[in-house]
């Protein structure tokens, strides 16, 4: 990110994937998430910036997804971000793998995406929690 030439419109999200969740240190986790969305923050100072939390998924335990994403929201509170977590918006709207989203579960996504960046009416950011 420091390397780029980077223009923002309104809204930047980041959305945190989970492929190494199972193996990965969360304290390594949230250190990494935390450089790079501080780095975005010195970088879009124009730019409204939003955390997306890891959707829970089969293959790793809640309680793993919610301690993240617990330290994902603490990350966004530090650096002046706001933090959207994405599971109560996706509930069991996963393809037969238990990973990724279906259709609907797109749907919703976006559907939250649209309303934290305020391309839809309604709601406030800290509601998105």
């Amino acid at each position: 990110m420091e390397r780029r030439d980077l223009d923002c419109a309104e809204t930047l999200i980041t959305h945190v994937g989970t492929n190494d969740l199972g193996t990965r240190n969360l304290d390594f986790i949230m250190g990494e998430v935390y450089s790079l969305v501080a780095a975005a923050k010195k970088r879009l100072p124009k730019c409204k910036l939003v955390l997306s939390g890891v959707l829970r998924r089969t293959d790793v335990s809640w309680r793993r997804i919610g301690g993240l994403n617990d330290g994902l929201a603490w990350v966004s509170n530090a650096v002046g971000l706001t933090f959207a977590d994405p599971n109560s918006w996706v509930e069991d709207d996963f393809l037969g793998d238990g990973v990724h989203l279906n259709g609907r579960g797109e749907r919703h996504l976006g559907n939250l995406y649209d309303r934290v960046s305020g391309l839809a009416g309604g709601g406030s950011a800290e509601s998105m929690k």
